[in-house]
């Protein structure tokens, strides 16, 4: 288990009183008091059930919580980092009947001290565009929105309910989609790095649903995991992810073949034998309009950063 240790800051609880919260590392035993306010986050639930005892497992990964008078966990957030120098900070919740005393703001000064202990020059962070209570929070406390993803999410194959286009039947794909080998790592990404997606990307890749810079090593790397792939002029970071889903983290195209490539990348997912698809796009209209017309749902997110 990791030390109690950490700080304490004054809160106030109303004009006239001030309460000191203490902030220190998450421990095991903290998994119920943050069940307690994380289990109906949003209309769906939350998340923090399913990662909150591997996240306290992963070096790369610290979680703070702030605790009450009683001890008790009353607030959390967690921070990993991606690469030597990049930080990602994610799950910021507070009881909901002590939201807006500062609370968070105390926490997220945990997290970016453990960040910039350990090299970190930038701190990220994703926020849904729905989520208007969330960006002001954020936007109020100093990060700054950098760049703009879509996450575009379709079923395929047996679980897809009505094939797209010419009556009924899936319309394969003019560009053929084969794995590109290393060499084409340089070419891929100099074209991306002075396009269109790339600019508007500001650099970034989608990893899960974190974003870090894209390197040549990446490219590199999934080329040798077969997870490359050179689409007719374009080229894609692609692979089958966990709950049968073919995750799409990144791609290189021109607007007038995006319809084209994304249903390569549709191939792919359903010879991969996934029952969906999800891929992260840059907020590009014409690469945003591909993928509705290929009956895409699609979510817009903003990605923030700050200085760690």
């Amino acid at each position: 288990p990791q030390p109690r240790s950490g700080h304490a800051v004054g809160v106030p609880y109303s004009d006239h009183m001030t309460s000191e919260i203490f902030v220190r590392p998450a421990l095991p035993s903290d998994r119920e008091a943050i069940l307690e306010f994380t289990t109906d986050t949003f209309e769906w639930g939350d998340y923090i059930a399913d990662v909150f005892d591997k996240w306290l497992e992963r070096e790369d990964t610290f979680v703070a919580v702030a605790e009450g008078d009683d001890g008790h966990a009353i607030a959390m957030g967690a921070v990993r980092m991606l690469s030597p120098t990049e930080a990602w900070y994610s799950a910021a919740r507070v009881k909901p009947e002590l939201r807006g005393q500062g609370i968070a703001a105390s926490v997220s000064a945990e997290l970016r001290s453990w960040a910039r202990e350990r090299g970190a020059v930038v701190g990220r962070l994703l926020v849904e565009d729905w989520n208007e209570v969330a960006i002001r929070h954020v936007e109020k406390t100093g990060p700054r929105r950098v760049a703009s993803f879509v996450r575009c999410t379709k079923p395929v194959g047996d679980a897809s309910p009505s094939p797209s286009g010419n009556g009924g039947r899936r319309l394969p794909s003019k560009l053929r989609s084969r794995p590109a080998g290393s060499s084409e790592a340089q070419p891929a990404f100099a074209s991306w790095s002075v396009g269109e997606l790339g600019r508007a990307s500001r650099g970034l890749i989608g990893v899960g649903w974190t974003f870090r810079r894209l390197t040549l090593g990446d490219l590199e790397a999934a080329a040798k995991a077969n997870a490359f792939w050179e689409i007719g002029a374009g080229w894609a970071l692609a692979a089958s992810a966990p709950e049968s889903r073919f995750e799409v983290a990144w791609l290189e195209t021109r607007e007038e073949d995006a319809n084209d490539l994304i249903r390569s990348l549709i191939d792919l997912a359903i010879g991969s034998g996934s029952e969906s698809i999800a891929i992260w796009v840059p907020a590009v209209d014409w690469m945003v309009q591909a993928a509705r017309r290929l009956g895409f749902e699609t979510s817009l997110l903003h990605v923030y950063a700050r200085e760690a």
